[in-house]
């Protein structure tokens, strides 16, 4: 398949390889040239080159922005992982990464109830357990329903929306 407007570029350690504007790649071989189909490991997309797993985001960036070091990560700024389109990518510092995507953590909000009401709330349980004076052990162990008689009415933030509101109309269920 052709794509209009597409440059390619050898990747540096390897002349028979080479990477488009677009983050297709492609070996060059006797009769013209074989594509390398991505895969997904994780939240990246990579491709094998050499019998090494191989990021496209950063060969798009090495050949297209700038030669990256160690220190340089690649941010997709439409935050689509496997759009590798070179005018998609910015290189950013590890700091710099974590501030844009740290918020995206698999951390869950708590909350305690009480008649149905939220009283307080935390970002995650270990920010409930220091508040609390109590350990994040037993603050999962409340979420999660394993204690009978818990010292603290609490639950993850997503089960008190499902168990209190209705989620086609978000009224209150009674």
């Amino acid at each position: 398949m052709i794509i209009g407007n597409e440059v390619w570029k050898n990747i540096d350690y390897d002349s028979r390889y080479q990477v488009s504007n677009f983050g297709r790649i492609r070996k060059k071989i006797a009769k013209g040239y074989r594509y390398l189909k991505p895969f997904r490991k994780g939240n990246l997309f990579l491709v094998k080159i050499k019998d090494k797993d191989m990021n496209c985001a950063r060969l798009v960036a090495n050949a297209f922005i700038q030669k990256l070091t160690n220190k340089d990560r690649v941010y997709h700024k439409n935050k689509l992982d496997f759009d590798n389109y070179y005018k998609n990518l910015e290189i950013v510092s590890l700091e710099e990464l974590g501030k844009r995507t740290g918020h995206i953590s698999k951390s869950k909000r708590v909350v305690e109830v009480k008649d149905n009401e939220i009283i307080r709330d935390w970002r995650s349980a270990r920010t409930a357990a220091k508040d609390l004076f109590v350990s994040y052990q037993t603050v999962m162990d409340y979420c999660n329903k394993k204690v009978q008689k818990p010292m603290y009415n609490l639950m993850w933030e997503d089960d008190y929306f499902n168990e209190v509101f209705d989620p086609f109309t978000w009224e209150h269920k009674k």
